[in-house]
């Protein structure tokens, strides 16, 4: 299926064939984590994008929009990786070979072709190509890791929700809409993100890998069907627990699924996904857990899994199993932890990492400014 594709400096918008489909699509986004936003014609019309007479042709119901970067490289690139094509619509002025390094097609009347250009990076895994893109590696490196995003990556919000709180950030947004960060927040967040990665670095060094192995092993055995994977294909749509193991870091992540998105697909976005820079701190700096989806595809060493039905009550009783120090897990499993931290706050249920006496050290003892646990948006 082909998916006409427009951007603008402030979204990407996907324009699937059908009101249908559409809504098919942003239900399988939305539910493996990816973000998905409500399509609106304004940013188009005051580019002056939309032909006269043709304002019918915007129709909400069968386009979204999938934002900018990180975020719209993820959503484009997990299209792609379901065999979904990108083309760009007739409305894009100037169209290229790409945007947010997923390729996309040009409409064969401009007789042009699209390039197909071999990443600097690629290898099969698992039984699955994998290839490094976005300048990023299939390894998880220093040198990539906290990259500045100016753009914010949280929901939308208004003033007249929490006029207070909203005037507190003020400060830290360049716009009035709160969605593009100021210079001076960007780089505080990237010293302090990369502060909390040399942090977590020591703390992996400082782990020894027999105990983390026993650990994991003790685990596995008390999940009486889990098998080690050495072939991801054979789990596609398949429901069911499954272990990341990273080996180097002495750490692992427990994950569940259901049939709709199956254990390997689930495993494939973490490889592709990235946090972008306001979310890679959890809560507090000196205690934030490294997210799982800021290591790449060649980190995962090991994988184990299980095939149920019943996976979401099965992932904190598996994820019980072992001591927190190998974990990168940074919320409770299980369905229903997001309306749990409506209720009693995220810094209630996120996990930490206790780093002793290395984050007196680094002077990681306070949150970043509008960030951290000080609470950005009302709930």
């Amino acid at each position: 299926m082909e998916l006409e594709i427009t951007s603008t400096p402030r979204e990407t918008l996907v324009w699937a064939p059908t009101t249908q489909d559409a809504a098919q699509l942003r239900r399988e986004l939305t539910d493996t984590g990816f973000l998905v936003m409500d399509a609106d014609p304004w940013e188009l019309d005051a580019l002056g994008r939309i032909p006269e007479g043709e304002h019918h042709e915007f129709d909400p119901a069968r386009i979204f929009n999938v934002e900018i970067g990180a975020e719209a490289n993820a959503s484009l690139q997990a299209l792609v990786d379901d065999g979904y094509t990108l083309i760009w619509h007739r409305w894009q002025p100037r169209p290229g070979r790409g945007i947010w390094g997923v390729a996309v097609k040009v409409p064969p009347r401009r007789g042009q072709r699209t390039s197909t250009s071999t990443p600097s990076e690629s290898a099969v895994h698992f039984g699955l190509p994998v290839r490094a893109t976005r300048g990023l590696r299939l390894r998880m490196t220093r040198d990539t890791y906290a990259r500045i995003n100016k753009r914010s990556s949280l929901d939308r919000w208004s003033r007249e929700r929490d006029p207070e709180l909203w005037d507190k950030l003020d400060e830290f947004y360049e716009d009035a809409d709160h969605r593009i960060y100021t210079d001076a927040w960007c780089e505080e967040m990237q010293t302090q993100a990369l502060a909390n990665f040399d942090l977590n670095m020591a703390h992996f060094a400082s782990l020894d890998h027999a105990a983390f192995d026993a650990a994991l092993q003790r685990a596995v055995k008390s999940q009486r069907r889990m098998v080690e994977v050495t072939d991801l294909t054979k789990w596609d749509g398949v429901a069911g627990l499954y272990i990341m193991v990273l080996d180097e870091y002495r750490q692992a992540y427990v994950g569940a699924t259901d049939a709709f998105v199956g254990i390997q697909k689930r495993i494939k976005q973490h490889w592709s996904g990235t946090k972008p820079l306001d979310r890679l701190i959890w809560g507090d700096p000196g205690t934030s857990i490294l997210s799982i989806d800021s290591f790449r595809a060649l980190d995962t060493t090991r994988i184990f899994a299980l095939k149920s039905s019943r996976s979401f009550a099965g992932e904190n009783p598996l994820l019980d199993q072992f001591p927190p120090e190998y974990m990168l897990n940074r919320i409770p499993g299980g369905r229903d932890v997001a309306k749990l931290a409506a209720i009693v706050g995220v810094d209630k249920v996120m996990k930490r990492r206790e780093f002793s006496a290395l984050s007196s050290t680094t002077g990681l003892g306070a949150t970043v400014p509008g960030f951290g646990t000080e609470p950005r948006r009302p709930v």
